[in-house]
């Protein structure tokens, strides 16, 4: 007596070389927990060196890198508050600093590398949309779900997202660059040689990190 439709959007991915999880741990905004987090330093462990593409490098307050993929996705992180602006125009924004960016885009000797490790398992319901008509089809949305699974760690990481809409028939119903992810950031994934990202997700709070061992009761 209705209509389902279904999407699913699934991507797996792996970093030319796993990053080191050994590297200590992380506040974020200023935190009283510590929060797991995988990098490399210009000193150690270069063959992770290879999965880093600095993007720009301001300060330690405003910059980006890309993590390169076996599959050809890239991990796009930018570091920025992002207040007022959409998804779409921070990365217009990170575009605009990449190009006019002239040092070295290579993870060097000095620079330093930390990101903290991200899971989400979430569930958001689109009731702004629900009892909206569509609109020459005569249907409404009954209900429009997603679930958003993702994982970043230092081998790589995972999103899977799955979404549908319930319709029903109306009449039926420096020299040293410290790049270290500590406070918000945006996260875009992006298929190489693609324009634009298929997924965004801004991190501003804690929910969304994974706490340090010794911090897990």
């Amino acid at each position: 007596n209705g209509y389902v439709l279904y999407a699913m959007l699934k991507k797996e991915f792996t970093c030319f070389s796993p990053f080191s999880k050994t590297v200590g741990s992380i506040t974020f905004n200023d935190s009283e927990e510590r929060f797991k987090c995988f990098g490399t330093d210009g000193a150690h462990a270069l063959e992770a060196w290879k999965s880093v593409e600095i993007l720009f490098f301001d300060s330690t307050e405003s910059f980006a890198v890309k993590l390169k993929t076996n599959e050809g996705e890239e991990v796009i992180l930018y570091k920025t508050t992002g207040e007022g602006k959409s998804f779409e125009e921070n990365y217009k924004e990170l575009l605009s600093k990449e190009k006019n960016y002239t040092e070295s885009k290579e993870f060097g000797e000095n620079d330093v590398l930390r990101v903290p490790y991200i899971e989400i398992h979430d569930e958001v319901n689109y009731d702004e949309l629900c009892g909206k008509e569509i609109k020459g089809a005569g249907l409404y949305i009954k209900q429009a779900l997603q679930t958003i699974d993702f994982e970043l760690t230092n081998f790589g990481g995972c999103v899977k997202s799955e979404a549908y809409v319930d319709g029903t028939l109306r009449g039926l119903i420096n020299t040293e660059r410290r790049m270290v992810f500590n406070s918000d950031f945006i996260l875009y994934l992006k298929e190489k040689n693609k324009d634009q990202p298929y997924f965004a997700l801004k991190v501003d709070n804690t929910d969304v990190l994974v706490l340090e061992e010794n911090f897990i009761n």
